[in-house]
Order: structure tokens, then sequence, then C-alpha cells
């Protein structure tokens, strides 16, 4: 768990020089509520706060050249919040998503929208806003970004696996593969949200704002790999901006290479190892 610390990184430089750069990044965005309390608002004026920072941040992650942004917008625990806050961020969704279909600056990136989670809890305009814009943007695959709504981790895994033994009943011929072909990683993972071809690849990077040490039932088969780097940043969601992003990708560069160096120190301890025993 990692805090900022004083940025001096100059995003351009990181740009022509870095050598590890994630490939999927997921952001739990926590801190809309508490950025506006401190900021003596309503609630519902940080939430559009976050929205905000939500539409900058497809800008500054296409300009970093990652390919896959996963974002949770909303957890199936929110729907206990107040109803009235849980209209507003409907609302706010809404808008925000009329908005990157109208967008030329979003649209022109060739970016690929899609949605994951229980589309059953959803209001019934929520749904259709997200429908029109994954429908608008089927054929981009420059960059993707998902958007969990009415999302829960475990949930995500229950369902793949009622599907899995459902199709196993109805295809009993499956139940004849070998144990690796019929429960891979890669066939688990197509069963997971959303439901199509092309699936949520494994996670490198999880940032979480608001300084909470959470996971919060997020991805949690998606973003539990054995490389996969979590940080914990000190800022409320609608603070983070360009630098801080290109501050996190400094962290997660600098672990990447600790992660390396440690492996081929491991690895020569064996080829040592190993040589010393051919000897004797």
């Amino acid at each position: 768990m990692l805090k900022r610390k004083s940025n001096k990184t100059d995003s351009r430089t990181f740009l022509r020089s870095a050598k590890h750069v994630p490939q999927h990044i997921a952001f739990i965005m926590d801190g809309n509520r508490r950025y506006a309390q401190r900021k003596g608002k309503e609630t519902v004026w940080g939430h559009t706060a976050g929205v905000t920072a939500v539409e900058n941040l497809l800008h500054w992650t296409y300009l970093a050249k990652i390919k896959h942004i996963t974002i949770y917008a909303f957890s199936t625990e929110n729907f206990k919040r107040d109803p009235l806050e849980v209209e507003s961020i409907f609302n706010l969704l809404e808008k925000m998503l009329y908005k990157l279909s109208n967008d030329e600056k979003i649209l022109s990136k060739k970016i690929k929208i899609r949605m994951i989670g229980e589309t059953d809890n959803l209001p019934e305009k929520t749904l259709k806003a997200f429908k029109d814009l994954e429908e608008k943007t089927a054929g981009n695959d420059k960059m993707y970004l998902n958007v969990a709504l009415a999302y829960g981790g475990r949930n995500d895994i229950t369902q793949a696996f009622e599907r899995i033994a459902e199709n196993a009943i109805h295809r009993p011929d499956q139940s004849k593969e070998k144990k690796e072909d019929f429960l891979s990683d890669d066939v688990i993972s197509g069963y997971l949200f959303p439901f199509s071809d092309e699936i949520v690849p494994g996670v490198d990077f999880l940032i979480r704002t608001g300084d909470e040490h959470r996971t919060s039932n997020f991805l949690p088969w998606q973003a539990n790999g054995s490389s996969a780097i979590f940080c914990c940043y000190d800022k409320f969601w609608p603070e983070f901006t360009f630098k801080d992003l290109f501050y996190t990708l400094r962290i997660y560069q600098r672990m990447t290479e600790e992660r390396l160096r440690d492996e081929a120190r491991r690895q020569k301890k064996v080829e040592a190892f190993l040589a010393a025993q051919a000897i004797e």
C-alpha cells in the first residue's frame, strides 16, 4: 500500500522512457462523498466532480497508451445507500453516457465502452443509455473502457460457475474433455461479465483513491494474478489529476522492476544449486 509523495515526475519523459506500462488499470474511485463534505457541499456535488474526473481520465490514459481501463462506478452494495443519492448517481451516469456518445474527442479515440455488472438491477433509462453507447462503440479497438455498474465480484464468479454447470448439464459431451480444457483460466474468464467473446483481461495495476485499504469485492478474479499490483492512493477521486496518474505509473514501474529483479535473483540461485548438484 503506497501513498503519494511530492511529485516531480515529468510525464513526457515517462512516456518516452517507460519500459513497463500496464496494459490494464482498474480504478476504485473512492472519496466523492468525503470530498464534498470537506468542501462543505452536498453529496451530489462530489459525485458530479467524480464524473468529470472519469471523463478526464479517458484522455489521460489514452495519452499514456493504456489499452484497458476498468472503473468501479457502482457496486451492488451501493444500492443500500439513501435512495435519493442512488437516484442522483444514476442520473449523473446517464448524463455522462449521453455526453460520451456525442463527444467527438472521445469518439475519435476509438474507445470501446462496455458495462460489467448485474443489468437486471439497473434503472431502465440507465441501461438504455449504456446499450446505445455500447452499440455505438462496438467496432472500436484502440482502447477499452469497462464500467462496473451494479457489480459485485463474488456474484460475478458465482454466476459464471452457475452458467458453466448449466452448460455442462446441457452439453454432457464437454464433461469428457480434459479438466484443463473444461475449466481453464480462459474458459472461466469467458463466463464472467461482460457476456461477449472479448473477456476482461487480467488487471496489471489496481488503484484505489481515498486512502482506503480495501478491494471492496472488485474484480476478485481479474485483479488477483501473481503480478497484479495494488496501490492505495491518498487523494480523493475528484482530486485525481494528470500528474497523479503518471506518479502512480511510476509506482507501478518501480514495483515491476523490483519484482523482475527478485525473480532474476531467485532464478540464478536455482541455476547455481542445480549446477552444484550436477558436479557432485
